[in-house]
């Protein structure tokens, strides 16, 4: 019998394919993200529509803010594979900050393969940079999940003015994600790898940061979280019981561990 090639530590194509794909741990994701947008639903019957603002020119570069609260920011920025969600299915998490008397901007941002990774991540820093320009808040906290946690990671690198950052179940070096079938929609070359690997990156990172990762996430996702907290030398959190999806419901209950990891970032 042929003995398969592996293709990156000790994973064959197939077995590295099913590590970068969540839905591999998770078959009922979509559910999942379904709670988030009827919880965020939810949220804005309580506390009302957000403040829609466009930070670039293109129709996707808007951000919606929630609260009244300017002083202080929590900046979200959603995961989905670099290819799914959106704005509105991301207040779900507002309330907490905003009775806390904060802003909460969930960030919207185009998807790939409609555009490129560099002008995704240019789109969150150019969303950053809007919200510093506009308000000048005294912190702005950025909370990241999954592949948000990567895009927030890479902003981390570029600016100076963040205050502190949560990182939630993120990928951090994308050698894998090259490697790995995701790429025929990431499409990564050597060059974009490294320039979009903050672990290569974290010595230009200026603020606390936070790393968390659910107790049931993919090998893969777990070492990855582990290696960047350790790069950091950042404190970590492990959502106990919890799958790659449901870690970032808890960031709406201030008693969770998430949730006040989160909250004391805002002093």
């Amino acid at each position: 019998m042929r003995r398969l090639q592996n293709v990156f530590r000790d994973y064959d194509q197939a077995g590295l394919d099913a590590q970068y794909e969540q839905r591999t741990f998770v078959p009922h994701a979509d559910a999942i993200i379904q709670r988030y947008l009827t919880a965020s639903d939810a949220v804005r019957q309580r506390l009302g529509e957000p403040q829609t603002l466009r930070y670039g020119e293109s129709e996707v570069e808007q951000l919606d803010l929630y609260g009244a609260g300017r002083e202080k920011l929590v900046v979200f920025v959603h995961g989905g594979a670099w290819k799914r969600q959106g704005r509105r299915g991301q207040g779900f998490a507002a309330e907490p900050f905003v009775r806390a008397g904060a802003g909460y901007a969930a960030l919207g941002f185009g998807l790939l393969p409609s555009i490129t990774l560099p002008e995704m991540a240019g789109q969150v820093v150019r969303a950053l940079d809007f919200l510093q320009d506009k308000f000048r808040p005294g912190r702005m906290v950025l909370i990241g999940h999954s592949s948000g946690a990567h895009l927030s990671a890479c902003a981390l690198t570029r600016l100076p003015y963040i205050s502190a950052a949560l990182l939630v179940s993120g990928v951090y070096d994308l050698l894998p994600v090259r490697l790995s079938a995701r790429n025929d929609y990431v499409r990564l070359d050597e060059r974009l790898e490294h320039e979009y690997s903050p672990i290569r990156h974290a010595a230009k990172i200026r603020c606390p940061v936070t790393v968390a990762w659910a107790e049931h996430e993919g090998a893969e996702f777990t070492r990855q979280s582990k290696e960047f907290s350790e790069r950091l030398k950042a404190p970590s959190l492990v959502g106990k019981g919890l799958n790659h999806f449901e870690i970032i419901e808890t960031l709406a209950d201030p008693a969770s561990p998430l949730g006040a990891a989160a909250l004391k970032m805002l002093g």
